[in-house]
């Protein structure tokens, strides 16, 4: 499933007839390593959602092996380089988002916690209208209560935030030994899957609304609620790794051997043993599941999603550090900077090709075929992204959360500002 990072990038202005106020950055300021990585993030956050969410139904999926090579293939290939890390990324990204947005404005005056507490309001608001009236598969109501949880670590000392992430995490893992952690986690009710493919298959929409509340209500939320540790330790994360400094190109260079140690760690630990039991299961056709507490911590998934995400990142540092790659991967800066709109286009796109009141195609297409489908949206959301941006400061819902925001209507077009 996917997020939409906050956009962190704002500054403020001083007026002597109205005061201190906020308002967004100028693209001077704009991180353009966040939204390259952000953009690239999104790829596989699109791809799983196709996978696991719109072409089947999200809760109750059996999660079956395919039989054909090729489908079996691409799901494996997805589960090992793409589930959980995209994701993870992220929320990451979204806890730097978090400290720079708090840092540029307590800089400026009081009101600091207030303003980012109002924006994170207004992403809740966003994530209950995605998730009851669009898709259950929403990630914008977990990520807004995960921030509005962690800001009261988002002031500590960097050493109470680590400590807190690593807190939440163990909190997390072992939570998953305790016997209710299955019961609100294992969404294979006996014959949901088949109710829930003929109901968003064939049903119109506010057949599928009122299907979809009690079944995120009975269903999700207590699986949501549990997660909210995982999401909390990665947004802390990103909150001490903006800290580091380890973002600002200046300063990069010094944790060069930080970085590929990082990435060459990260991504052996996130997806050898992945690897090593695809392998298996080709050969044996059987999963070969670690049978210790010890190796069941050690090979955590979401352990290896955090370690694997994190490699992801420091790769890609180290690939920007460099003027051709940064010309290269700059093409996804503005699928980037507008991931929140992308995002929920995804949502409104897909439900309508694979839902009854739309074209009815749930269940209908295999992984391979929808992979091809998720490769050829990402590169027309990236064109289109790309002219919006000639034109316009934003995408258009990150335009109406900035207003929500800052209380005040922003300005949208390009020729409006000096940008």
């Amino acid at each position: 499933m996917t997020t939409t990072p906050v956009d962190e990038n704002w500054t403020m202005e001083s007026s002597p007839a109205r005061g201190t106020r906020a308002t967004p950055v100028t693209k001077a300021s704009r991180i353009e390593d966040m939204d390259i990585i952000r953009g690239m993030a999104l790829f596989g956050v699109l791809t799983m959602n196709l996978a696991m969410a719109f072409r089947v139904p999200f809760m109750g999926n059996p999660w079956e092996m395919p039989k054909e090579l090729l489908e079996r293939t691409v799901f494996r290939l997805e589960l090992i380089v793409l589930a959980g890390r995209a994701m993870t990324l992220f929320s990451i990204l979204f806890g730097i988002g978090l400290a720079i947005f708090l840092e540029r404005a307590s800089a400026r005056g009081p009101g600091a916690m207030w303003l980012l507490a109002r924006r994170l309001l207004f992403l809740t608001a966003f994530g209950l209208v995605h998730v009851f009236l669009i898709w259950n598969g929403d990630i914008l109501t977990s990520y807004s209560l995960a921030g509005l949880i962690a800001l009261l670590f988002i002031r500590q000392p960097t050493w109470v935030v680590l400590l807190a992430a690593g807190g939440f995490f163990l909190w997390h893992v072992i939570g998953h030994f305790w016997p209710w952690a299955l019961a609100v986690t294992d969404h294979n009710v006996p014959g949901h899957y088949e109710e829930s493919l003929r109901v968003y298959g064939t049903s119109g929409y506010w057949d599928i609304v009122r299907f979809r509340a009690p079944e995120f209500l009975r269903m999700e939320m207590p699986g949501f609620l549990f997660l909210l540790p995982d999401e909390l330790t990665k947004m802390l994360l990103g909150v001490a790794i903006w800290r580091s400094g380890i973002l600002r190109l200046e300063v990069r260079e010094k944790y060069r051997k930080t970085l590929r140690w990082t990435a060459v760690l990260g991504i052996v630990y996130g997806i050898a043993y992945p690897m090593y039991r695809w392998v298996h299961f080709e050969i044996y056709h059987s999963p070969r599941v670690p049978p210790g507490t010890w190796q069941k911590l050690l090979l955590n998934w979401h352990a290896m999603n955090i370690a694997c995400a994190l490699g992801y990142g420091a790769a890609l540092l180290l690939l920007l550090r460099h003027t051709t790659w940064r010309r290269r991967l700059g093409i996804f800066a503005p699928l980037g900077r507008m991931a929140f709109t992308n995002y929920l286009t995804q949502s409104i796109v897909f439900t309508t090709l694979f839902y009854g009141y739309g074209f009815g195609l749930l269940g209908k297409f295999g992984l391979a075929f929808t992979a091809l489908i998720g490769i050829a949206f990402y590169i027309f959301q990236g064109i289109v992204s790309a002219v919006w941006l000639r034109h316009f400061r934003f995408g258009p819902f990150e335009w109406v959360w900035r207003s929500l925001t800052y209380g005040q209507l922003q300005p949208l077009r390009r020729a409006a500002v000096e940008v």
